[in-house]
């Protein structure tokens, strides 16, 4: 039997949600990925990097968040004692904060040769959601706005990836990703459970007198969104609260630990009525699920999860982002 299996939340503190960057969602190896792993040992940054000689020297050309990647040109050898970031160009969107997360899209070379070792979000795929703030790249985010290009150059370990050796990313903040479902909401069928928002978009999910589970898995869009559609084995980023279809006894949360998180939307990875709530869905949704015990985990629940055997499942899902 599938579990519901959780991607990483973060790879780095504070940097990385989900899947390893270049893993379906651009070119290039995946060692890309800001990752915790690295052979160099340069102390990761915690706060803006300034510009310098080094950053000030990469030329980028093309429009940002484009279809197409920027040009990026730089000389060989290119060095900085301290991680350097130029902004190349000021973006007019708002500030990002700590505790925020963006989609940004980057490119990353190799400082020494100016090779590229990767992209993530230019010329195919979507740009990947970072969290803001912390240390590393994260760190960096929390200095910029959105719509801002940046070029930086530093020890891949200083900067959270886990290439090796000093690099260079040119990265676009392509937007800011809310952590709740934005979509416009829809009346709810009162036979099933119903869904309540708290002031941060927590949803309360009370189940009504009587409720049995279904024949079959029920889907019910709660609020409608008007981004992308979540196509199987696409990624997502969610918020999401399970509960029990008898009791209402809350069994996983993303809520409860305080950050989104990011699936495979996939049987491969989910249980089956998790992929059936979600395929064909668009981003900004927020939808119910009310599994039959089939389409969950049948007699076989998680070990330490609290879900009975046989178990309907109901789950409220916000979508946040694709990719």
């Amino acid at each position: 039997m599938k579990r519901l299996r959780l991607l990483p939340i973060a790879i780095v503190p504070a940097v990385v949600l989900g899947l390893a960057a270049c893993s379906g969602n651009g070119s290039g190896d995946a060692s890309v990925s800001p990752s915790a792993s690295s052979s160099a040992t340069a102390t990761p940054i915690s706060s803006c990097p300034e510009s310098g000689s080094a950053s000030k020297s990469i030329e980028v050309t093309g429009a940002v968040a484009g279809t197409e990647a920027p040009k990026v040109t730089f000389d060989k050898g290119l060095s900085a004692k301290t991680p350097q970031a130029t902004t190349v160009v000021k973006g007019s969107g708002k500030a990002l904060k700590d505790g925020e997360f963006a989609q940004v899209s980057y490119a990353v070379y190799k400082a020494s040769d100016a090779s590229k070792l990767g992209a993530v979000g230019f010329d195919q795929g979507n740009p990947q959601v970072l969290s803001v703030g912390g240390t590393g790249f994260g760190a960096l985010l929390a200095c910029t706005k959105v719509g801002d290009r940046v070029a930086v150059v530093g020890q891949s370990s200083a900067l959270g990836f886990n290439t090796g050796g000093e690099i260079v990313v040119v990265a676009d903040v392509v937007a800011q990703t809310p952590t709740k479902a934005t979509g416009t909401s829809q009346t709810q069928d009162p036979s099933l459970p119903t869904v309540e928002d708290k002031a941060d978009g927590e949803p309360e999910i009370t189940i009504p007198s009587g409720a049995t589970a279904p024949s079959k898995t029920e889907v019910e869009v709660l609020k409608q969104g008007d981004g992308a559609t979540i196509e199987n084995g696409d990624t997502a980023l969610v918020q999401y609260k399970g509960v029990t279809l008898a009791d209402g006894k809350e069994f996983d949360s993303s809520w409860s630990k305080g950050a989104p998180t990011t699936f495979t939307v996939s049987e491969g990875s989910l249980i089956k009525g998790f992929v059936t709530g979600l395929v064909g869905q668009k981003v900004g949704s927020q939808v119910l699920i009310v599994t039959t015990p089939e389409d969950a985990y049948g007699s076989n629940p998680p070990e330490g999860s609290g879900i009975p055997k046989d178990a309907s499942l109901v789950f409220v899902v916000d979508i946040l982002a694709k990719g």
